[in-house]
């Protein structure tokens, strides 16, 4: 998935992720020092749910964006899974 790798690429790169609902799907902007390093679009719902989760009022800053960078791997393995599991449903 192209949008994980972005998210990868993004956490390495930035010390918070803001992210906002629109009608085309998840925006995440990645910021550092208060500046946009990249921003992209979330088009599927299950990463977008996944991400949701890890953040506040469309924050992930602080411990909580330590915790998903250094936890990436298996964030990522369980938006994979989740994405498995609704494509055999």
């Amino acid at each position: 998935m192209k949008e994980l790798d972005r998210l990868k690429e993004g956490l390495g790169e930035s010390h918070v992720l803001l992210y906002k609902n629109e009608g085309n799907g998840m925006k995440c902007s990645f910021l550092k020092e208060g500046l946009v390093v990249d921003s992209f679009v979330i088009r599927d719902n299950v990463l977008a749910q996944q991400l949701e989760e890890k953040g506040i009022n469309g924050v992930v800053e602080g411990s909580n964006f330590q915790m998903l960078r250094n936890n990436y791997d298996w964030f990522s393995l369980s938006v994979k899974s989740k994405k498995l599991y609704e494509e055999l449903k």
